[in-house]
């Protein structure tokens, strides 16, 4: 026969302790072969008989010993086919095979033992409490030695061995039988453990002598709270709860409705509450789901009904302790109607009204915006302006965007009405956006989460607020990675003028931004940003990411040409190619160089075709872009020298093809063609009577650089002849 009748018990995983562990777990194994030795020893003798005073000598101080900090220790028996196991808790965080700490030989002698022991006695298991005297300890063992006749019945036994204990008021020890409980749910082994020694020690308490009413409930309290106590796994103290109603049967006598769920709750460790009844009510939704899944079975609703009364304890538990982070349980717990209105925290009763305030509102925009639109009355716009305020989180959550358009537009025009003293209209100064506080996280969330003509709305109704809308936008910027929403964020940004230049300043005085902010604050600015803006902006020409320096030279570009040219000339030699393209672009497009800046662009582009054979089409691309930059320069101090040195780079990369051409039927490779062509632009645009000769010897054939020669040379025809 099983010791354990639930069927759930499985051997041990194997796990390793720690050296504090092994020592505590050793002794206490210790401490159970010594008693396994002298209840098999008195059990022969009367318990004044000197064999029997023997055995039981310095047994209580290794009862003690074994003990050490914790409060209590308990043996249990398990039998799986022919394995036995016996496990010792209260002394570890968890209960642990003594097979593991034992030799191989003291296996063979004890194990036996106690299992026999377990059985004749038609124990399940049983607790020592520290609190014991060594009295009471040693009445304990005698009781509990007493040899059981072959003709005893064994459905009595454990009434009969009880009621001896009780008779000698020893309270400190818990005997669990077979026939205590009989527990017909298949629990965990452990859970099952504890709800036989909850259900016994409760059921038993009453038959001790000399207990008022008030006594007992007061004991009944620490019975559970000693057993609940060392408790620390969050599934352990769930598994215990949502099956304490199998055992309530039993204790309809000792306790009152409710009461031994309310004592349990109330033994919680406090920084466990919150989780356990968290993980109780998942129970709850899946029972009801069950329930709706197989209607005919009455044992899905009647645990629906017990865990709800579980779960309206613990939430009254749970106010009462003020415990923090609870309001989304207990919204869940109200939405499935476990507690009641006024048990929810004041937040959420209020986020409750406002949603039905917010249904009226919706229900009844037309009047509400008329009573807006008409009213001349400061109070009575104050008091719309609170309801609005109310109602706003709500309005957008749903998407309602045409009502919160009325709104934010009879609002926006109560301040021009006539008849109103600036005094008396100060707390309406910051309409629209004072409608909007505390909206502004939602608000972000949903623009994130809009399809394209949604958002449209919702920019008609942020190009009508001013510092909200550039909180909100914030939010966008930083939580957001969809480039379609950021460009629309960065569009309506780029309208609001100081504001987002200052914030955009702010964003960039704080280079510890994340990259992406710092981009958008980039991007905003170079619409919103001032000459004086530069130094600020220079800062990041040297950051670390190459996106940054791009984004930031462009600014420079965009704000302050004259700022923009040693900028440009710098980053030609970047690191990134993205970085110098963009430069050289810029320098192309937009900048007029000096002299001297021309100058190093001459020797950066020589240097640059000593390496012409290993040079990509992209790097081509670079030099050729820098190249046509040069036609740009008409007011060039030496254009000769200028106009030399274009034709030299050109001349070099023909190789002495000039004149011979017509004689050649291959062209220069696509690079040095792009190289080429940007040469011959330039001459078209700055040369004199050197490179319309040049041009004019290269505009004959019909090649690809003939023709953009030819192109070249009508350009500079159109000039006056220069000598």
């Amino acid at each position: 026969m099983k010791t354990i009748t639930d069927g759930s018990y499985k051997t041990d995983d194997k796990k390793d302790l720690t050296q504090e562990e092994f020592i505590k777990a050793k002794t206490a194994c210790e401490f159970v072969i010594d008693l396994t030795k002298a209840i098999s020893r008195s059990g022969y003798y009367d318990s004044s008989h000197p064999v029997s005073l023997d055995v039981k000598k310095g047994l209580y101080g290794s009862l003690i010993n074994a003990l050490g900090d914790s409060s209590e220790i308990m043996l249990t028996c398990h039998e799986l086919g022919e394995t036995v196991d016996i496990h010792i808790s209260g002394i570890l965080d968890e209960p642990f095979n003594i097979k593991k700490l034992t030799k191989e030989n003291t296996l063979d002698l004890f194990v036996p033992k106690l299992k026999d022991y377990f059985e004749r006695k038609s124990l399940n298991s049983f607790v020592i409490k520290k609190s014991i005297t060594s009295e009471h300890f040693e009445s304990f063992i005698d009781v509990m030695s007493e040899p059981v006749a072959e003709n005893a019945d064994s459905s009595s036994l454990g009434e009969y061995l009880t009621k001896a204990l009780v008779n000698l008021n020893i309270t400190e020890v818990t005997t669990i039988f077979k026939t205590d409980i009989v527990l017909h749910a298949k629990l965990p082994w452990r859970v099952s453990i504890i709800l036989r020694r909850l259900a016994k020690d409760l059921k038993v308490l009453p038959m001790f002598r000399n207990a008022s009413i008030d006594k007992i409930k007061q004991i009944r309290k620490e019975i559970v709270a000693d057993i609940i106590r060392p408790l620390n796994n969050n599934e352990l103290l769930r598994d215990l709860l949502i099956n304490c109603d199998v055992i309530a049967s039993h204790l309809s006598e000792s306790t009152q409705t409710d009461e031994l769920e309310e004592i349990i709750v109330g033994s919680l460790p406090t920084n466990e509450i919150v989780p356990v009844t968290r993980a109780v009510f998942e129970v709850y939704k899946q029972s009801k789901t069950d329930m709706q899944s197989d209607k005919d079975n009455p044992k899905y609703q009647e645990k629906c009904v017990y865990l709800a009364k579980l779960l309206n304890i613990a939430a009254t538990h749970i106010k009462t302790e003020n415990l923090p982070d609870t309001a989304d349980l207990f919204k869940e717990l109200y939405d499935n109607q476990i507690i009641k209105f006024e048990m929810l925290p004041e937040e959420i009763r209020f986020n409750i009204q406002s949603i039905k305030l917010a249904g009226d509102v919706i229900s009844k925009i037309d009047s509400y915006i008329d009573k807006a639109s008409k009213t001349s009355s400061l109070e009575e716009m104050e008091s719309l302006v609170v309801v609005f305020r109310r109602v706003m989180p709500e309005l957008i959550r749903i998407g309602e965007w045409d009502a919160i358009g009325q709104i934010v537009k009879v609002i926006s025009g109560f301040l021009l009405r006539e008849g109103f003293d600036s005094g008396s209209v100060k707390k309406f100064l910051n309409l629209p956006d004072s409608v909007f506080e505390g909206s502004d996280e939602i608000f972000a969330h949903k623009y994130m989460n809009a399809e394209p003509e949604e958002r449209n709305k919702i920019n008609e109704i942020m190009m009508q607020l001013t510092s909200m809308s550039i909180k909100i936008a914030g939010l966008i910027f930083d939580k957001c990675k969809d480039p379609n929403v950021l460009k629309s964020a960065i569009e309506i940004m780029s309208k609001k003028g100081d504001l987002a230049r200052r914030w955009s300043v702010k964003i960039l005085n704080d280079q510890n931004q994340s990259i992406s902010v710092l981009n958008v604050a980039l991007l905003v600015i170079i619409n919103v940003g001032q000459t004086d803006d530069i130094d600020l902006i220079k800062r990041y020409i040297k950051h670390p990411n190459s996106s940054i320096r791009n984004k930031a030279l462009g600014v420079i570009a965009k704000l302050n040409k004259h700022d923009a040219e040693a900028s440009a000339m710098e980053a030609l030699g970047d690191e990134d190619e993205k970085v110098r393209i963009h430069a050289a672009n810029i320098i192309e497009r937009e900048l007029s160089l000096s002299e001297e800046s021309v100058n190093k662009l001459i020797l950066l582009i020589k240097a640059k075709l000593e390496k012409i054979k290993d040079m990509t089409i992209h790097e081509a691309g670079f030099i050729a872009g820098l190249l046509k930059a040069m036609g740009k320069f008409t007011d060039y101090p030496d254009k000769e020298h200028l106009e030399a040195e274009i034709i030299g780079i050109a001349s070099d990369l023909l190789k002495g093809r000039i004149g011979l051409l017509k004689f050649i039927k291959t062209e220069p490779g696509k690079e040095q063609l792009e190289i080429i062509s940007a040469c011959l632009s330039s001459l078209g645009r700055i040369g004199g009577s050197k490179s319309r000769d040049f041009l004019n010897s290269l505009s004959r054939g019909d090649t690809a650089l003939s023709k953009i020669a030819h192109e070249a040379l009508e350009t500079l025809n159109k000039k006056p002849v220069q000598n």
